[in-house]
């Protein structure tokens, strides 16, 4: 679907005159979800609103946003990010370490009298079994970043070494999202996705089929009693008018998935701690006009990028200082600045450039609320773009459309017209820069556009994602990212928060990165 605006629309007039005001409106109090309606009478009982149902609940295979909301209390980790995003061990004893000869080994001890609620041992053995199942490209294992796993070795009950196909010395921010499943339960894979077993504190009761899924704590969690909730239910909402109206109703005591519109309308609003999300325009850079750095350079400063955050994002985002890493993340370059909006400057690099005939700027976004805001931030840069005098087209594809040009690196080029930009949406859940510049700059990576081009990103790249010393791999990574903001490889968009409604008196301590990984023994309530 295409999007033609007056070329003398930009970004503030458009966002303006779509954006209504929205007042804020009062919420009820606490109260306790409906326990009976969770089979538990008297007991402390929580309801989510949650927009998305999962297919599957089998978390290292399906992991969507559905799956891992309700999965991440359910399955463990080996180590995890803790509220304040530190490494802290889990299902390990301590944080594992690299072998002191040979960086393709990491040794990790286990933590002793783990079983999963099903009474399968948690040792060794089946850490191999969950290691080696998502090493192997046949099983088709969802979790991001974990593609330098090769095996593992078992040495004895608790004791365990990870084996990667090359140095890594961010594996243990890699393997902070691979949860651990039952090696016996888990082999009839269709009869697991309907009923997920873990070591976690909370435990799946039931799924009712497009209504809602039931937990309940675990009584022998080896933690010990954190969880404060009994029993929590996931309650599926899809439209967000509705998941606010039964939050304000008390039918429910959290709700998912909020814009900044929506975050005015309830009684408490829950955010990440840091950038949940990153958005980036990606470039094809071997088709013309796209390898030349002044039309590059004219698409980024034609954008009122501060208008995107203040109208779309009621300024709880902030625009990306010219890179795709948060502030606080290793490798963030501090000396890096936004390019402002200067739609005269812009006007001047074009005129360096000379376009076809009749040259359309293509850009691919996705659909059905897939990505935040994606639709009205399409239209926005679209107009800023014909503010300058490019014609634009704005594609809106389906979220399967959308995911597989992202993985297979965009649309290749046409013989009628160059390949067109990609609307990408990073996500900070495990806030490591070596997966996020891997999908950018890696020439390995399908996700990157870069083609043959730049090969002076090679060596600082190769140093950035190999070095065991912080200091000498941080440098290198900022290097990446100069080379990236000055040669306008990407156009950096709006870092933004996730954002979560509650009722008065339930508290969250969240973390950096997205809520739906939510930590349920987190959960408090006055």
């Amino acid at each position: 679907m295409g999007n033609q605006r007056n070329s003398l629309m930009t970004t503030t007039t458009w966002l303006v005159g779509a954006l209504a005001a929205t007042a804020i409106m009062a919420g009820n109090s606490a109260q306790a979800a409906d326990c009976a309606e969770m089979g538990g009478e008297g007991d402390k009982c929580l309801a989510i609103a949650s927009a998305l149902e999962p297919g599957s609940l089998y978390v290292i295979r399906d992991g969507d946003d559905g799956n891992t909301l309700v999965n991440w209390s359910i399955n463990e980790p080996l180590v995890d990010r803790d509220a304040s995003g530190a490494l802290v061990p889990v299902l390990a004893a301590e944080l594992p370490v690299p072998d002191a000869k040979d960086p393709t080994i990491w040794h990790v001890k286990l933590r002793e009298g783990i079983k999963f609620t099903n009474g399968e041992p948690f040792n060794a053995a089946a850490v191999k079994h969950n290691i080696d199942l998502v090493a192997n490209p046949d099983f088709g294992a969802s979790i991001n970043g974990i593609e330098t796993l090769k095996t593992a070795k078992v040495i004895d009950d608790h004791t365990v070494d990870i084996v990667t196909k090359e140095p890594d010395p961010w594996l243990l921010y890699r393997i902070s999202t691979l949860r651990f499943v039952p090696p016996e339960a888990s082999k009839d894979a269709t009869a697991y996705s309907q009923h997920p077993v873990g070591t976690g504190p909370y435990k799946f009761v039931r799924w009712d089929k497009g209504q809602r899924i039931i937990l309940e704590k675990n009584a022998d969690y080896w933690g010990g009693d954190k969880a404060e909730m009994d029993r929590v239910s996931f309650v599926f909402i899809p439209e967000a008018a509705t998941r606010i109206s039964a939050l304000k109703a008390g039918e429910v005591d959290m709700v998912s998935s909020l814009t900044p519109e929506d975050a005015a309308k309830v009684p408490k609003v829950i955010t990440s701690s840091n950038a949940a999300n990153g958005t980036y325009l990606r470039f094809n850079l071997e088709t013309p006009p796209y390898d030349n750095k002044a039309f590059r350079q004219a698409l980024i400063y034609a954008i009122n990028r501060d208008a995107l955050n203040e109208y779309l994002w009621a300024k709880q985002g902030s625009v990306e200082a010219c890179q795709t890493l948060p502030p606080g993340e290793v490798g963030f370059n501090k000396s890096l600045q936004a390019y402002p909006y200067d739609p005269e400057k812009a006007k001047q690099l074009l005129a360096q450039v000379k376009l076809p005939e009749d040259f359309v700027v293509r850009a691919v976004f996705t659909t059905g609320g897939y990505l935040p805001k994606d639709s009205e931030t399409g239209q926005a840069i679209a107009a800023d773009w014909e503010a300058i005098g490019l014609k634009t087209k704005i594609e809106y594809v389906s979220s399967d459309k959308w995911l597989d040009d992202i993985l297979a690196g965009g649309e290749k080029t046409k013989p009628d017209s160059p390949a067109p930009m990609t609307y990408v949406q990073l996500d900070y859940h495990s806030m490591y820069a070596a997966r996020i510049t891997s999908r950018i700059f890696s020439r390995t990576n399908k996700m990157s556009g870069l083609g043959t081009s730049y090969p002076e990103l090679d060596a600082a790249l190769a140093t950035a994602q190999g070095s065991f010393d912080v200091p000498k791999a941080t440098a290198a990574f900022e290097q990446v990212y100069k080379i990236g903001c000055d040669e306008a490889l990407y156009i950096p968009l709006i870092d933004y928060p996730d954002i979560w409604g509650a009722v008065e008196g339930v508290n969250y301590e969240a973390g950096p990165g997205v809520l739906t990984r939510i930590h349920l023994d987190r959960v408090h309530v006055d």
